[in-house]
């Protein structure tokens, strides 16, 4: 699991422990090294803006938008 440099990851280790892997920190400032969240980030950017407050959304607005993403045809899925 790599995850970024930020202090929610101060932790990890209890995480690689828990799980039984290993964990990575990306270098600052290089999405590219995690590029799977950042894709599935783009994905839900029309939905959900930068500085969208979570805890105003209902579970069902959440939900909407998690399966209209997990609905959409993808190309790497052969559509």
């Amino acid at each position: 699991m790599t995850f970024d440099n930020g202090g929610e990851f101060a932790r990890h280790a209890v995480i690689r422990e828990a799980f039984k892997m290993s964990t990575y920190f990306c270098d600052a400032y290089t999405s590219w090294q995690k590029g799977r969240i950042e894709n599935a980030n783009g994905r839900i950017r029309p939905w959900l803006p930068h500085q969208t407050d979570l805890d105003a959304l209902s579970d069902e607005e959440i939900q909407d938008v998690a399966m209209t993403l997990n609905l959409t045809p993808r190309k790497c899925l052969v559509f």
